[in-house]
């Protein structure tokens, strides 16, 4: 009967051992699973804000560069602009085009809102109030010009330098933003667990 007991009791043992061991297994295997799971959800996480960053990064220097691209565009326009008033030439095509090139400039501004930061849109909106004014600077220089009022020639002359300054200025505040706000930028950093 002793063969019978240990027999029995070997039996038990080993019937325990594998439940135990069975049931440790499947924890092992459940906590494995949890960990491996919260990684995954944490890398994609992480992978996500990434690549959002980076599409906001594209979009923000492209509104950018929208902005300086116009920008020359109009300050190319008011240069023909000015050549023509010296020369005395017709300025009803200049005009229409100035006007163009300042309309562009103002949407190629409003685009800086989307996609921020309000340092850069705030510079964008003076670059456009600047752009505004210095039109009408060239405009009241054109009437004086042509009209050969010397008293008012030469306050239309300093308005427009005044004028042409402050896009100039503008501009320059406007770059400095947006290299600013780029170089803040950086790719996000998983969080400390």
């Amino acid at each position: 009967m002793d063969q019978g007991w240990s027999a029995l009791i070997a039996g038990i043992a080993g019937l325990l051992g594998a439940v135990l061991g069975g049931y440790i297994a499947k924890q092992g295997a459940v906590a494995g699973a949890r960990a491996t799971a919260e990684a995954t959800a944490r890398q994609v996480e992480l992978q996500g804000r990434n690549e959002l960053a980076h599409w906001i990064r594209q979009e923000r220097r492209a509104a950018y560069g929208e902005v300086v691209r116009a920008y020359s565009v109009l300050a190319n326009q008011l240069a023909a602009y000015r050549v023509a008033v010296g020369r005395g030439t017709a300025l009803d095509d200049l005009s229409s085009q100035v006007d163009d090139a300042r309309n562009a400039l103002i949407i190629a501004c409003s685009s800086t809102h989307l996609f921020g930061p309000e340092a850069v849109w705030d510079a964008a909106y003076d670059v456009r109030s600047t752009a505004q004014e210095g039109v009408l600077a060239h405009r009241s220089f054109a009437d004086h010009s042509q009209a050969g009022s010397r008293s008012g020639l030469e306050e239309a002359r300093r308005d427009l330098s005044v004028a042409r300054v402050a896009m100039r200025e503008s501009l320059i505040s406007f770059s400095e933003r947006c290299r600013q706000a780029l170089l803040s930028e950086h790719v996000v950093q998983a969080p400390p667990h």
